[in-house]
């Protein structure tokens, strides 16, 4: 009788407590299950390397059955049906064995065309596409879900991983969450990039003269990093950051007189008050935006955001009874309430700048790269 390496590979091994209770059940009972052996192949092994190997070393007799095939390919087809019928695998085993046999019947379809492949091609546009993944999972008895998930996992995965998840070590599902959370992290970077190089490489109109309001919103830099898997690591900012030494060398373009709105963060708070003061403003007062909803937090979870009001000179101000908050649902990332824009509007005059502007607005002259 003869092994076969090839084919003995497309055999899921037993685990080191599987053989030894298969020893075990051997030489107390005997070998009750037939040997399997290629005919006219020089009895190659089909089904039954274990058992083979366990009588041979105990010197212990056993059965055999030979069996028809047309080609290779028809022996590995059998013996992945057989193991999937008759043990408990793992779902790496099992997705492994069924893209052997789709990969061994797309080749034996193949061959099966023949000098017709020319004459097929041009009928096949007219046919409906042959769903791989819906025949895979009735297969499998999965979901056509779990099956995309791991042909994703056997594409991108490196070897060792494949190997964990046939031993039962990791998970399918595991492995294409860790997948999916670093190709977030990747894409998120490179649009970064990008965005940063655009910044870096062009010229973007500086505002034009001086104004008497500005309202500036930086892109902070936040205290924790992007994680697609965590509430806080999702919410961190999706564009280029600046430093505090950044934001301080900023030089506005404000007239001796003017009114400047400055929106922070919790962590930035007592940050921004410096910078106010470094652009040459005295801090006036807080305007809080509550945005009627709970946000992200590790020690209070935080609903408000705030924007400080500083002055230069003795610029105009028409209001005594404007409170210092405000309540407006948030919208998207970063955005900044319309009503804020409007209390702007009402209450001071002259030639407004928005900084670091999201979109443009009527009555104001904007400034940065989204805009």
């Amino acid at each position: 009788m003869k092994i076969n390496e090839e084919l003995r590979k497309e055999i899921p091994p037993l685990t080191k407590r599987e053989f030894e209770g298969l020893e075990a059940s051997i030489v107390a009972e005997g070998c009750r299950e037939a040997i399997i052996v290629w005919k006219g192949h020089e009895e190659t092994i089909v089904d039954g390397h274990n058992r083979f190997k366990i009588c041979s070393e105990n010197n212990l007799p056993f059965k055999k059955i030979e069996k028809e095939f047309a080609d290779m390919n028809d022996v590995k087809l059998w013996m992945i049906d057989n193991q999937q019928g008759r043990r408990n695998l793992t779902d790496g085993w099992k997705f492994e064995l069924a893209q052997t046999k789709k990969a061994i019947l797309l080749e034996k379809g193949k061959q099966s065309q023949g000098i017709r492949t020319d004459l097929i091609s041009t009928i096949d546009k007219k046919l409906p596409e042959h769903n791989t993944q819906k025949v895979m999972a009735s297969d499998l008895g999965w979901s056509t879900g779990k099956v995309a998930m791991a042909d994703k996992v056997w594409n991108k995965a490196d070897v060792e991983i494949k190997q964990d998840i046939k031993d039962g070590k990791k998970s399918i599902n595991e492995v294409y969450k860790e997948i999916t959370k670093e190709e977030k992290i990747a894409a998120r970077n490179e649009k970064i990039a990008q965005q940063t190089l655009a910044i870096e490489q062009e010229n973007i109109a500086q505002p034009d003269g001086n104004y008497d309001v500005i309202v500036v919103d930086p892109p902070w830099k936040v205290d924790f990093n992007y994680s697609p898997d965590h509430y806080m690591g999702r919410t961190a900012n999706p564009y280029p950051e600046m430093t505090i030494e950044q934001i301080k060398a900023i030089k506005l373009p404000s007239k001796p007189d003017c009114v400047l709105w400055l929106w922070t963060t919790h962590s930035q708070i007592w940050e921004a008050i410096h910078i106010l003061q470094e652009w040459g403003f005295t801090y006036k007062a807080i305007m809080v935006w509550d945005k009627e909803e709970m946000g992200i937090g590790s020690w209070l979870r935080k609903q408000c955001e705030f924007c400080l009001l500083g002055i230069k000179g003795k610029p105009v101000w028409t209001t005594k009874n404007t409170r210092d908050i405000i309540k407006e649902q948030r919208t998207i990332h970063s955005a900044k309430p319309e009503g804020f824009f409007e209390l702007v509007n009402r209450i001071c005059v002259g030639k407004k700048l928005d900084y670091f502007a999201r979109k443009k607005r009527e009555g104001w002259e904007v400034f940065g790269d989204e805009v």
